[in-house]
């Protein structure tokens, strides 16, 4: 049986970034613990700051953005390291609620959520899936967006961990090392989120237009940009046709080039490069004018992930030489000077950017020869031998897509076309192995044409 939260018993008065003081709660004790605690990061996409306070309810921590708290509603919520979601529900005065067990007795709740991810009881999360959007829900909110977190330790062992309430098993959180919510009153300045790693974060591997933490498929070989919102289990929604006039542009490809959050889309033409911010729901921005000397590198362009551990989105492309270059993100759609990483690539297809081995970092596929082949990023743009992973791909190559997480499993995903249009998935199961094709659907061939 579980144990109840008493949430409004013991918060009773809580008013996010003001000066309220809640004199009946009291830090608790922190218990002995077998296992070591989760690596945790700051529950938002790397790079962003927040302020944290603790107000009268330490060790729990109330968070809103900085500066001045611009945009803490319906900002997005990543999981701060990889567990399993263990409830998600709607309290009176904690609003929409959200429960991560991250092992080890340890779990991490969420509170005041202004909407939750399409993630469930039972789904597994890696560091940097989106799990929901920060609110202003229940009553103790006050009507103040902001984030209420508590890390808790199952201290007596039922399999559960109360939270919520003075004496509850709430403990103080570490975040990238660093230990808060030691004592009431205390306050945090611009800490920096450094929860860069893998996981259905939008951008870094695959692409989330939509902002639901599932990776959707897009293309604009027809002249019109069309978007198919994944849904998990690999289902995705009807094509939604986000607008027309790409017929000059290069295939578009997908990452967070701004890094806040949201998927961007990014393509050449007439040897610019552009990229167009995405504002969630599908929506994007104007195009950005990014900068010239594209004209050789448009045919093998690809978004990479992360492969210098910087916790920015990196772009690649191989010259008609067969080199292959990086070019670092640096946010807000800027780019450091083009790194040479190696030759050798001309009887590659194009190459797709994921997290294929679940070490947070950027790694590279492509075929040759109908074989598929992986080179698994070590972190400062440098990559480990080529890992041949498996022949029968001479008819899907040139279609090879990361797709991010579309089963919600927490592994990266990669897709193909075959000859006659049929739209296969094979869902990633870490360490660079993949399942057996899974065929979506027929008709896929106008969407990617040679």
């Amino acid at each position: 049986m579980r144990k109840r939260s008493i949430f409004g018993r013991g918060l009773s008065g809580l008013t996010a970034m003001t000066t309220a003081v809640l004199s009946s709660l009291v830090l608790t004790s922190t218990p002995a613990m077998a296992a070591a605690a989760p690596d945790l990061q700051l529950p938002f996409p790397c790079g962003q700051k927040w302020r944290l306070d603790t107000w009268a309810h330490a060790p729990a921590l109330d968070m809103v953005k900085e500066p001045d708290q611009h945009g803490t509603d319906g900002a997005t919520l990543v999981a701060p390291a990889a567990g399993t979601v263990d409830r998600v529900f709607y309290h009176d005065n904690g609003g929409n609620v959200l429960q991560i067990n991250h092992g080890g007795g340890y779990f991490t709740t969420y509170i005041h959520l202004k909407s939750r991810a399409s993630v469930s009881p039972g789904d597994r999360v890696q560091r940097g899936t989106v799990i929901g959007k920060v609110g202003a829900t229940g009553k103790e909110s006050n009507g103040h967006p902001h984030l209420h977190f508590e890390l808790a330790y199952d201290a007596n062992g039922d399999g559960d961990a109360s939270w919520g309430y003075s004496g509850s098993e709430r403990i103080r959180p570490v975040f990238n090392g660093v230990t808060y919510g030691q004592s009431n009153g205390r306050t945090w300045r611009n800490v920096e989120s450094r929860n860069c790693g893998s996981g259905s974060r939008p951008g870094l591997f695959g692409a989330d237009f939509n902002g639901d933490g599932v990776g959707d498929l897009f293309a604009a070989g027809t002249g019109t940009l069309y978007i198919w919102n994944g849904q998990g289990g690999n289902r995705f929604t009807s094509a939604d046709p986000v607008g027309a006039g790409w017929t000059s542009y290069t295939p578009p490809i997908g990452g967070d080039f701004n890094g806040d959050g949201r998927g961007d889309l990014a393509a050449v033409r007439d040897g610019t490069l552009y990229i167009w911010n995405g504002e969630g729901g599908n929506e994007f921005g104007e195009a950005q004018r990014i900068g010239g000397g594209w004209s050789e590198l448009a045919a093998k362009l690809f978004s990479l992930g992360d492969v210098n551990k910087d916790g920015r989105a990196d772009i690649g492309a191989v010259d008609p030489e067969g080199v292959l270059y990086i070019w670092n993100g640096e946010g807000g759609n800027e780019f450091g000077e083009a790194q040479r990483i190696g030759a050798g690539w001309t009887e590659y297809g194009r190459p797709v950017g994921g997290d294929f081995d679940d070490d947070g970092i950027g790694d590279i596929a492509a075929v040759r020869d109908g074989t598929l082949y992986i080179w698994n990023g070590e972190g400062g743009n440098e990559f480990g031998e080529a890992q041949r992973i498996g022949g029968g791909w001479t008819d899907l190559g040139r279609t090879l897509m990361s797709l991010g997480d579309v089963n919600k499993d927490g592994h990266g995903d990669i897709a193909a076309i075959s000859t006659d249009g049929i739209l296969h998935i094979w869902n990633g199961e870490g360490g660079n192995k993949f399942g057996t094709a899974d065929p979506i659907g027929p008709g896929w061939n106008p969407h990617f044409p040679a």
